[in-house]
């Protein structure tokens, strides 16, 4: 035998879960959720730019945005300009950012033989240049980085055998590599001012007034950059983010 109707007591225990059910999809679609919809909405559209140079690039901690950006870092130790030209489009292309900070030749001279130090900075202005129009080819903005200046080991000997050179007349170690970073920043610079192109004036900011870097901006070596020296830097990559409008997210 069959009904035609539905129990009293079922009808009203279906309309009790149909109530719930509602309430709770209200609930979940409200303005909590639609707010945590939101902010995944503008994790996802952050603006991202890679960082690619050697050692320096490499230590440098970008875990936190800086102007709204997030910071992929592709900075491997010991290489030149031409390895990171190898790798430009791996690390930097194929990653798709929205931009890329060049940053790192100073390999280039330390591993240089002298009587070559020509030819070396003639390719080293090739691949930063071959970087920068992969990176626009790409629809990627490059951003330049000045390299940074170095200064003695934290070592009497070294001191002394620096002022030794400096009164004798003689061109220090320190001296010799400043003077080609100084060259090449300044390539850098025109660069940057002919082409359009954000520069992050790296050397300025860890300088003093001779061209040498800071002691509180090296470590103890005087070549790789200390923390305070890359708090530094991120204040000034900060700061010129803000001030270039095109580069806001």
């Amino acid at each position: 035998m069959t009904f035609s109707y539905w129990p009293r007591w079922k009808s009203h225990h279906f309309h009790m879960v149909a109530a719930l059910v509602a309430g709770f999809l209200t609930v979940a679609d409200g303005p909590a959720a639609q707010e945590g919809k939101e902010g995944g909405a503008l994790m996802a559209e952050q603006k991202t730019i890679v960082v690619i140079g050697a050692s320096y690039a490499g230590g440098w901690n970008l875990e936190k945005p800086l102007a709204g950006f997030r910071f992929i870092n592709k900075g491997i130790g010991g290489q030149q300009s031409f390895e990171m030209l190898s790798r430009f489009e791996a690390d930097v292309v194929a990653l798709k950012p929205n931009a890329v900070i060049i940053w790192g030749f100073i390999n280039d001279v330390f591993r240089s033989d002298r009587g070559q130090i020509e030819q070396t900075l003639t390719r080293t202005q090739e691949s930063l240049g071959t970087m920068i129009r992969m990176a626009k080819e790409a629809g990627i903005t490059p951003i330049l980085a000045t390299e940074v200046t170095v200064r003695s080991r934290d070592e009497w000997r070294e001191t002394l055998a620096g002022w030794a050179s400096y009164l004798l007349g003689k061109t220090s170690y320190q001296d010799y590599v400043n003077s080609h970073v100084v060259r090449i920043n300044r390539w850098l610079r025109e660069t940057a001012a002919r082409d359009g192109i954000l520069l992050l004036d790296f050397e300025a900011a860890l300088s003093n007034d001779r061209g040498v870097r800071r002691m509180e901006f090296a470590q103890p070596d005087g070549s790789h950059i200390s923390q305070r020296g890359y708090e530094a830097l991120s204040q000034l990559t900060e700061a010129r983010l803000r001030s270039a409008s095109v580069y806001r997210p």
